[in-house]
């Protein structure tokens, strides 16, 4: 795999699909971000096909990867940056996860919304009411039962803001940090009892809210990441 052409993905998927190019510079003076470590770099080997999946925003393809059978379990799929790496798979792992489910589940209520509401002449504050009602009870679930399936972690720098590098630059020029990207699976009868029973919490109190339940109830039982790729990005794994 070209590492430049990793490095181009990870900025943008992985980082919140921020813009490439420095602030207030033109778009041919791009920020180099280099990879400097990860599992098996020194053997050749290549970066998991389930890894450039999540990268890329391709959740079912991650599935496939890993051989996880969608129909028996749903599956979470969680990214996180940090300096330390023993720190960073330890906080992902056994404390953020909550948080990262409940952002997965916001994005998830947006995208619904956004499709059922399309074009409709309803109240918009009775559209904004199920919005806010469905997202406080999704945040709310305590998710249970949740398995790692795989971890993997990628080392990039990049120059520190207003350094201009050379190839004398020390390592002094530049900033290190990690990403760490973890895939969680849940039995999917578990999981669709703990949805189920957020999902009746909220009370169908006008026709949006029902709308956006049954539109959520379908939606909620595809695999969840927690950031989505930007669409107006293009993706290539060459070797």
């Amino acid at each position: 795999m070209k590492i430049k052409t990793v490095i181009t993905v990870a900025l943008v998927a992985v980082l919140g699909c921020t813009n490439v190019f420095a602030a207030g510079k033109a778009k041919d003076q791009k920020v180099k971000i280099e990879i400097v470590n990860r599992p098996g770099m020194a053997l050749g080997t290549d970066i998991p096909s389930w890894v450039e999946a999540v990268l890329e925003g391709d959740n079912k393809t991650i599935a496939k990867s890993l051989k996880i059978d969608l129909k028996e379990y749903q599956i979470f799929v969680f990214s996180n940056q940090g300096t330390d790496l023993e720190f960073l798979k330890t906080w992902t792992d056994q404390v953020d996860v909550q948080r990262q489910v409940a952002n997965s589940f916001s994005m998830a209520v947006g995208q619904s919304a956004n499709a059922v509401f399309s074009g409709s002449s309803g109240d918009e504050n009775k559209k904004k009411m199920a919005i806010d009602q469905t997202i406080k009870a999704l945040s709310a679930m305590e998710i249970n039962g949740l398995l790692k399936e795989s971890q993997y972690w990628i080392q990039f720098r990049k120059p520190k803001q207003g350094v201009k590098i050379t190839k004398k630059s020390p390592d002094s020029s530049y900033e290190y940090y990690y990403e760490y990207y973890v895939v969680f699976t849940m039995s999917r009868d578990l999981y669709d009892q703990q949805l189920d029973a957020a999902l009746n919490g909220v009370e169908d109190n006008a026709s949006e809210t029902v709308l956006l339940k049954k539109a959520l109830s379908q939606d909620l039982r595809q695999p969840l990441l927690d950031k989505v790729k930007d669409d107006n990005t293009e993706y290539s794994f060459d070797e």
